[in-house]
């Protein structure tokens, strides 16, 4: 929660005359209540704070509180270590929470460390509520003065637009971050297979970087090398490198084991590999340092094409446009985009080709599919006005 924003809201509570929990005839004694716990990253769950959030052992602390004040008992509690409040359905204890309410009848209140903590969204939230009111049950914040008074209403629906404003203001931050990261080459996420993510400190900055893994480098040379004699299938591969001592990284959940048919086919076909990065459509120039060569690479993309079942084959679609073409909507608006190739065929079996910005895959932009011919007669109208000049020729 921002400053200004927690400021703002204690503003509020400070102007507004609202009951600190619900009236009392509504709890009677014997109100049985659960505990709803959650914290946004694993990183939360081992640690007593952090910016995003404090800790389950705090929240417990805080609700377990609250219950004391309102004189309820706590007949279980369900904990959500490290989930995300935008994955309302994929939170199981959540989940078995509502179930729970709804199957069994036993539960008068729920109660939470902040409004934050069940939804982030005006919707989830409108949902959730109005299942709770239809089976009787209040949720109760230890934090924060939301109750089913209609000020405590009011406070509640302020408090959950602002917590939608602040989850798509963080998601907009983080993504224009992670775009500014990629387009100055630099890798998003975990490390692909050889490579280690590195943390640097400078001058009191954490920089994280990607840097060479020595254990396991080596092995994806020599499986670009191996499958590049044609001598071997993905899955031969896979055996090969694990006989001679690949394995994945070990973690506190997981054991080492053999990389997978899967992964090795990804990392085969993967132009990270030769110190390129993509980001939405576009590859760039990464700072990573490449583990092979373009000629291993391209010999490798050859068998593997040379390989492919006919429906496979049908699937890729070469041209000799294709990589070459930006979507000139999105470069008017300051953003690279290529255009790729999709095949259709209609009802009469009749095949088209068509050219259209990546942009389109994920909604963010609306330029319509432009049919092969006509890009190739525009690029050969524009290719043709081009004159050199007499000392040129």
């Amino acid at each position: 929660m921002t400053s200004a924003y927690a400021d703002f809201i204690d503003e509020l509570q400070q102007d507004v005359t609202i009951p600190i929990q619900p009236p009392m005839d509504d709890l009677a004694p014997g109100t049985r209540a659960v505990i709803y716990l959650r914290v946004s990253s694993t990183g939360q769950v081992r640690t007593d704070y952090n910016p995003e959030g404090i800790s389950i052992p705090a929240q417990r602390e805080a609700c377990l509180r609250k219950a004391r004040d309102l004189g309820v008992t706590v007949i279980d509690e369900y904990v959500e270590p490290g989930r995300s409040a935008m994955e309302m359905t994929k939170r199981e204890a959540f989940q078995q929470m509502l179930a729970r309410v709804r199957s069994q009848g036993d539960v008068d209140v729920i109660i939470i460390y902040q409004l934050s903590r069940m939804a982030r969204n005006r919707y989830d939230d409108a949902i959730v509520m109005a299942d709770l009111r239809k089976r009787g049950v209040t949720l109760v914040s230890a934090t924060e003065a939301i109750d089913d008074t209609p000020v405590g209403q009011l406070m509640h629906g302020i408090l959950a637009t602002f917590n939608e404003y602040q989850s798509r203001q963080s998601g907009a931050d983080i993504a224009y971050k992670m775009g500014q990261k990629a387009r100055n080459g630099g890798t998003l996420g975990r490390a692909k297979l050889g490579y280690l993510n590195h943390i640097d400190h400078s001058d009191g900055r954490v920089i994280r970087t990607i840097i060479v893994d020595p254990d396991r480098a080596p092995f994806v040379q020599l499986g670009f090398e191996l499958f590049a004699t044609g001598d071997y299938t993905q899955e031969e591969l896979a055996d090969e490198l694990y006989d001679r001592g690949l394995h994945t990284r070990a973690t506190r959940r997981h054991p080492a084991k053999k990389v997978s048919e899967n992964k090795i086919s990804q990392m085969l076909r993967d132009r990270y590999y030769l110190g390129y990065v993509e980001y939405d459509g576009e590859e760039i120039q990464g700072r990573h340092e490449p583990l092979i060569d373009e000629d291993l690479f391209d010999t490798v993309q050859e068998i593997l094409e040379s390989r492919m079942t006919a429906q496979e084959r049908r699937r890729v679609h070469h041209h000799y446009l294709k990589g070459s073409l930006f979507c000139g909507r999105c470069q008017r608006a300051g953003i690279k985009r290529r255009m790729i190739i999709q095949r259709t065929i209609n009802s009469k079996g009749a095949e088209y080709l068509y050219f259209f910005c990546r942009g389109r895959q994920k909604g963010l932009c609306q330029a319509p599919h432009v049919n092969v011919t006509l890009v190739e007669d525009a690029v050969e109208r524009h290719y043709s006005a081009i004159r050199f000049s007499q000392p040129f020729i």
